[in-house]
């Protein structure tokens, strides 16, 4: 059953979303996409930034708060058609990684330490 557009929009998942924008954005620039698909993103993700603001701003149950709703789901749903199913996360986890360590890049090397960390967690 989808959530409803009543009560407190949820402020995380918002800034989740508006971090998976600037992460992909980040990797899609790198990778050469067209400004089109560049400027959709950038769009999706203002779109997500003022529905938060919007929300913050309003209190739950209000006209203002439940603009805020539409427009976060409006967004939302952009997003996922932009975004295909096959869209491969390594690039977009890549670029996140150098926004937040520098010029570190994951590796394969870390992919399989990784790997083996969570084959060691699960038994």
């Amino acid at each position: 059953m989808p959530p409803t557009t009543s009560g407190k929009l949820p402020f995380e998942a918002l800034r989740d979303l508006i971090g998976v924008c600037r992460a992909l954005y980040s990797a899609w620039r790198r990778s050469g996409a067209g400004p089109v698909e560049l400027d959709e993103l950038a769009a999706i993700g203002s779109e997500l930034r003022a529905a938060l603001e919007l929300a913050r701003k309003t209190k739950p149950d209000t006209i203002g708060h439940r603009a805020a709703w539409s427009r976060a789901e409006a967004a939302t749903k952009r997003l996922g058609h932009l975004v295909s199913a096959l869209e491969p996360l390594r690039p977009t986890i890549a670029a996140a990684s150098e926004r937040v360590c520098g010029a570190t890049r994951v590796t394969a090397l870390d992919e399989r330490e990784a790997k083996k960390r969570h084959a060691r967690m699960r038994s």
